[in-house]
């Protein structure tokens, strides 16, 4: 079914005047998400679009470069697609490709860093199978990608060397943000393992 322009428009504002009824007050900068007739299509008025994303993925290549290393990242919309997938090509390897989806979509899952669940596991090494069979990947680099007080997608890193504190996939990740997107909640601590 294909919806008119005139329908899609009538969508965005009814779902403008609800936010307004309901004294939403939070404005995502329109550059970083997708707006107009897409948004209404989705229903969705704070979804990272392939700018932003292609943008992250960009600064956090340059990053791992800088310090010659290489990385995979994955960025996902609020619904859990992907928006943009990139590898460096030392990062070829299944598993670098893999842990950055999986971290990806811990954060979407939980709407929180993916390190919380790994910092949960350290804590009680007996809750890593809980973690993996509610969907969980409990290992840092996953992140909410937040606009202001809106997230608007989520991205995860994977295939870097873990250099806590100076570096790690979530540092790329979160330094990444801070250029592409603006300030980002600070990042949690990393618990010793035992």
């Amino acid at each position: 079914m294909k919806l008119s322009s005139k329908l899609i428009g009538g969508i965005a504002a009814g779902t403008i005047a609800t936010l307004a009824a309901f004294g939403a007050t939070a404005q995502v900068n329109p550059s970083l998400v997708i707006t107009g007739e897409d948004a209404a299509m989705n229903g969705e008025m704070n979804m990272i679009n392939a700018a932003t994303a292609r943008g992250i993925a960009e600064a956090c290549e340059r990053m791992a470069a800088e310090r010659d290393m290489d990385m995979a990242i994955v960025i996902l919309d609020n619904f859990g697609n992907t928006v943009h997938q990139h590898r460096m090509d030392g990062a070829a390897r299944y598993t670098a490709i893999y842990t950055a989806e999986l971290k990806a979509e811990t954060a979407r899952l939980t709407r929180r860093p993916s390190k919380l669940r790994m910092n949960a596991v350290i804590q009680n090494p007996a809750s890593e199978v809980r973690e993996w069979n509610l969907g969980y990947f409990p290992n840092a680099g996953g992140l909410p990608i937040w606009a202001g007080d809106q997230i608007i997608g989520f991205v995860g890193v994977g295939g870097m060397n873990a250099r806590p504190p100076e570096w790690s996939d979530e540092i790329c990740a979160h330094r990444a943000l801070e250029e592409v997107v603006g300030p980002q909640p600070a990042l949690g601590e990393d618990m010793a393992r035992p």
